[in-house]
C-alpha cells in the first residue's frame, strides 16, 4: 500500500501544479495593460509550476514506487507534448548557467532586451539578446532566446491536469484533498 499512497500523491501534487499554472496562466494580462513586472511574475510563474508538473511526471523516485514506470507513462502523456521536452525543465532548473550560456550563443551582445511585451520584431536589435519577450499576440515568449508557446503549454496542463484527475477517481485510495484551503480553528 506505501507504494501506491506515495505514486497517488505524486499524482494528487500533479493535479494541484497544473492548477497553480492554469492559474497563473489566466492571470497574464494579454491587453498590455498589465505592467510588465506583474506579466512577467505570471509568466516566470506559469513555467516555474509547469517544470514542477514536468519534474513529477518523470521522476526517477517516484517511478520506483510506480513499477519502474514513470508517472507520465501511467497517465498516458503523450511524448509530443512540449512539456516533455526537458527545455522547459532545464531553463527553470539552471537559470543560472543559461544566463552564461545564452550570451555565448548570441555572439557579440552589446544590448539585453528584457521586459518587452509585444511584436517581437519591434525590438530587435543589431547585438542584442532578449532576455525575457512576450508576445501576446501569438501568446509566446521568449526566454534566453528560447521560444515557448504559452497557449500550448497551457492546454497540455489542463490535458495532464485531466488525466491526473481521471486517474485519482479510478485509483484514489487516500481520503480525497480539500476542495478549499483549511486554516486552524482559532481557539
Amino acid at each position: 500500500m506505501r507504494d501506491a499512497a506515495i505514486v497517488e500523491l505524486g499524482i494528487r501534487e500533479i493535479a494541484t501544479f497544473c492548477d497553480f499554472a492554469d492559474l497563473a496562466y489566466r492571470s497574464i494580462d494579454k491587453s498590455g495593460r498589465q505592467e510588465a513586472v506583474v506579466s512577467y511574475f505570471y509568466v516566470h510563474s506559469l513555467l516555474s509550476h509547469c517544470a514542477t508538473v514536468a519534474r513529477l511526471l518523470w521522476s526517477p523516485a517516484l517511478a520506483e514506487h510506480a513499477g519502474g514506470s514513470s508517472i507520465a507513462a501511467l497517465l498516458k502523456v503523450p511524448r509530443s507534448y512540449r512539456i516533455e521536452d526537458d527545455s522547459v525543465r532545464e531553463i527553470m532548473d539552471s537559470y543560472d548557467t543559461r544566463l552564461a550560456h545564452g550570451l555565448s550563443l548570441r555572439g557579440e551582445v552589446r544590448k539585453v532586451l528584457d521586459f518587452n511585451i509585444g511584436d517581437r520584431d519591434a525590438f530587435e536589435q543589431e547585438y542584442s539578446l532578449f532576455l525575457r519577450h512576450y508576445d501576446p499576440t501569438v501568446d509566446t515568449l521568449t526566454l534566453m532566446e528560447e521560444e515557448f508557446n504559452l497557449a500550448q503549454i497551457a492546454t497540455e496542463l489542463a490535458d495532464i491536469k485531466s488525466r491526473a484527475e481521471a486517474w485519482l477517481r479510478d485509483n484514489a485510495a487516500l481520503e480525497e484533498r480539500p476542495a478549499t484551503p483549511s486554516v486552524p480553528p482559532k481557539h
